[in-house]
């Protein structure tokens, strides 16, 4: 059930505005004078409130603070003047969304800045945005920005040549892969996440209008509810569209309008090897014999996020205790005994399993897609 929130933000394009009652204004007031448009500091306010804190903390800002009590936090301004409470929950929303617009506010900037001054022979990409997992903001879009700027973000690290079967950036073919990782002061990896990229020659504009015409001619993937396939400029794609809401495809023309709107995600399929993916992650899935929860979401991150790349497969392959990683389709965190895969993109679908289950499905997942 999504949470009312006590904000609702506002994006004219120029900067992000945030509406809300008096009884709230602190919160507000936190929000742009503390946060802004920092968006390091508004990922770090989310891991303090990640995981459900177990005791009491506190965490000071230059207007404001925040107090957790061990049940509810309250947003006070240092002068002592006003402060509100709020439920962890609620504020965990709140900056999941004031995120994506902040994110959506600077993609917005770095294409009318790339678009309005291009470089002469400066290698470009698209990036295909994944959305958000918020339930009120989810949907994609496009982000076109040069290679350097991409990998000039914290992290950002593009993968082997060899993971990349369509080509590479430079030669404006094909898509392509990155790892988004965070690392913390020693250079150790906590976090990571593989984004999709395209490359130049993408047209934003002609991917949004033939994104319809894909719909008269898209499949469902029966193993993963939602799960599409299907091509888009000459791209093969994959996506989710609401199970609840859109019931089949194809559909006819005059459906179109309304099947769209209920597109959650698309991203390239970069895998070519001639494999049936589709199959061997269904078959793979079979060698799990304690799976906790629905076992299409372990064939989703089979067949969405690992692909046929070996690369992949290695680094969930080696993956500690601890570690968490988001992809086109699944969040996975690794702990000591179980692997746990949430979907992004059906809330509500995730499942558990031993690490030695999850290991061998990765072993028969490689096995099939080599052969």
């Amino acid at each position: 059930m999504a949470l009312s929130l006590p904000v609702r933000f506002r994006s004219d394009g120029g900067r992000v505005a945030v509406e809300t009652d008096p009884l709230h204004a602190p919160l507000r007031d936190f929000l742009i004078n503390d946060l802004g448009e920092d968006v390091s500091a508004i990922a770090r306010a989310q891991g303090r409130l990640g995981g459900g804190p177990s005791g009491p903390w506190q965490e000071l800002y230059r207007y404001h603070r925040l107090d957790f009590d061990g049940t509810t936090v309250h947003v006070r301004d240092v002068g002592g003047w006003a402060s509100c409470d709020l439920d962890p929950d609620v504020l965990r929303q709140c900056l999941d969304e004031y995120l994506q617009e902040i994110g959506a506010l600077r993609s917005r900037r770095s294409l009318e800045r790339v678009l309005g001054k291009p470089r002469n022979g400066e290698p470009m990409a698209s990036s295909l945005a994944l959305g958000s997992v918020s339930h009120r903001t989810q949907g994609w879009g496009l982000i076109q920005s040069p290679r350097a700027m991409l990998e000039d973000m914290a992290g950002l690290t593009p993968h082997p040549d060899d993971c990349l079967p369509h080509g590479v950036l430079q030669t404006g073919s094909g898509a392509c892969w990155a790892d988004l990782a965070v690392l913390d002061e020693t250079g150790t990896r906590l976090r990571g996440g593989t984004k999709t990229f395209m490359p130049r020659g993408i047209d934003p504009e002609r991917l949004m209008a033939e994104l319809g015409n894909t719909m008269t001619q898209a499949r469902f993937i029966s193993a993963v509810p939602g799960a599409w396939m299907g091509v888009v400029a000459g791209v093969r794609l994959h996506g989710y569209i609401d199970p609840d809401s859109v019931l089949r495809l194809p559909c006819l023309p005059i459906e179109i309008e309304g099947v769209v709107r209920h597109v959650r995600v698309l991203f390239p399929e970069l895998a070519d090897s001639g494999v049936d993916l589709e199959a061997a992650a269904s078959t793979a899935v079979t060698f799990a014999k304690a799976v906790n929860g629905p076992r299409h979401v372990l064939t989703a991150f089979l067949l969405h996020d690992v692909q046929s790349h070996r690369h992949h497969l290695e680094v969930v392959r080696t993956a500690r205790p601890g570690w968490e990683h988001t992809g086109n389709a699944c969040h996975l965190r690794v702990d000591v005994q179980t692997v746990r895969l949430e979907h992004l993109w059906l809330p509500g679908h995730t499942c558990e399993m031993p690490t030695g289950e999850f290991a061998g499905v990765l072993y028969e997942y490689e096995r099939l897609v080599a052969s």
